[in-house]
């Protein structure tokens, strides 16, 4: 009995998903793969696909980047048709990428994701966004925002009165401005 070798299948995964972003958010995914293409051959290795998943906020554990690799990486040009291609030297163009990004992103919960900002806010794990951590944000965007701005947006925000903006407030004000 002759043994046989599973080859692996290329396959080009749907781009339905990336057609339905915003224009900013399809932008996103465009300059992420441009950043990371570091020899600008309109492909990345595995590895540079990794930090353009981790570069629009996905930080998805190895086995399951090494699935996509296996099911949508493609061979190298230069690779000989005649042999099979490990899954470890296969490459992503940009439309796989996009297509792949695009899935990641469209499922991705939007709660979640503020959740994610808030703590970017709350550096400090105190479970509100203060008057100093919005001072420190604007500094570091450089967007330095009027202390008196500053005050007005927490005292706004503030419901309770705490003196700071807490996850649930933080979640309310800005699921009602989608």
């Amino acid at each position: 009995m002759a043994a046989t070798s599973r080859a692996i299948q290329y396959t080009i995964p749907s781009r339905e998903d990336f057609n339905k972003l915003s224009d900013e958010q399809k932008t996103r995914v465009g300059e992420a793969f441009d950043l990371f293409d570091s020899n600008k051959d309109g492909l990345l290795s595995y590895e540079e696909f990794r930090f353009v998943l981790r570069a629009l906020g996905f930080e998805l554990p190895k086995p399951q980047t090494y699935e996509l690799l296996i099911r949508h990486g493609q061979k190298p040009a230069s690779w000989p048709l005649d042999q099979e291609c490990p899954p470890v030297c296969r490459l992503f163009n940009l439309s796989t990428t996009q297509a792949i990004a695009g899935s990641l992103i469209r499922q991705r919960d939007p709660r979640e994701e503020l959740r994610r900002a808030f703590r970017l806010f709350d550096i400090d794990g105190k479970g509100m966004i203060t008057q100093d951590d919005l001072r420190r944000v604007s500094k570091q965007v450089g967007n330095n925002i009027p202390d008196a701005d500053i005050v007005a947006m927490v005292e706004e925000f503030d419901a309770s009165g705490k003196g700071g903006v807490d996850e649930d407030e933080f979640l309310r004000l800005m699921m009602s401005k989608k």
